[in-house]
């Protein structure tokens, strides 16, 4: 245990709880837009050049994703399949505290950095809660995906508060073939919240 005071993995001093890097976080009172450095933006014009312009459809996937396991891998591929762009948000200590009771196995940057070496993600953000005017105005958000029976990945009932029409349900991913990783997440799921 790291005494008050004492700097985090990331070199600051702090919270435990909060040792994540400054990539991975999304100001609250953020404006605009969020893209990965290089991007670029585009204005749609008025059309009077016959040019039809796609705007890429970005998606949404959030949880808490502790004991990352392969229904993960699953839900996060099958959401992409269904977006040009799919951004992670990946839900703190303390959201975790307040709905199971009990932090994650893994702490928030571990999770983070995890997710964020998968292919099919294309961004990843630590975030306290899922708010729609923050998934759609910040980061532009058209699609917020729920997953049905899977641990760590939030479902429509979670995701109280986004529009009914921003929400696709996809279907659970596969279950971990590891007995001990399925009763801690067995375990898990016997409290109030799976997310």
């Amino acid at each position: 245990m790291r005494s008050p005071g004492t700097p985090t993995a990331a070199g600051r001093v702090g919270d435990p709880g909060h040792a994540v890097p400054d990539r991975y976080k999304v100001p609250r009172d953020a404006g605009g837009s969020v893209a990965p450095e290089g991007s670029q933006e585009f204005v749609l014009g008025d059309g009077s050049l016959g040019n039809v312009v796609r705007v890429p459809r970005v998606a949404c996937v959030a949880g808490v994703f502790d004991l990352f396991h392969v229904g993960h891998v699953d839900v996060l591929e099958r959401a992409r399949r269904h977006s040009d762009r799919l951004v992670v948000a990946v839900l703190s200590d303390e959201w975790a505290m307040e709905a199971w009771g009990a932090r994650p196995f893994v702490p928030l940057l571990e999770r983070a950095q995890i997710i964020e070496h998968l292919r099919c993600v294309d961004e990843v953000v630590a975030v306290d809660d899922v708010r729609s005017e923050w998934l759609t105005g910040v980061l532009g958000v058209q699609t917020v995906f729920a997953a049905t029976g899977t641990d760590g990945v939030l479902g429509v009932d979670e995701l109280d508060g986004i529009p009914p029409a921003l929400i696709t349900v996809l279907p659970a991913g596969r279950g971990s073939r590891s007995p001990i990783l399925r009763a801690a997440i067995d375990q898990r799921q016997s409290r109030p919240s799976v997310a």
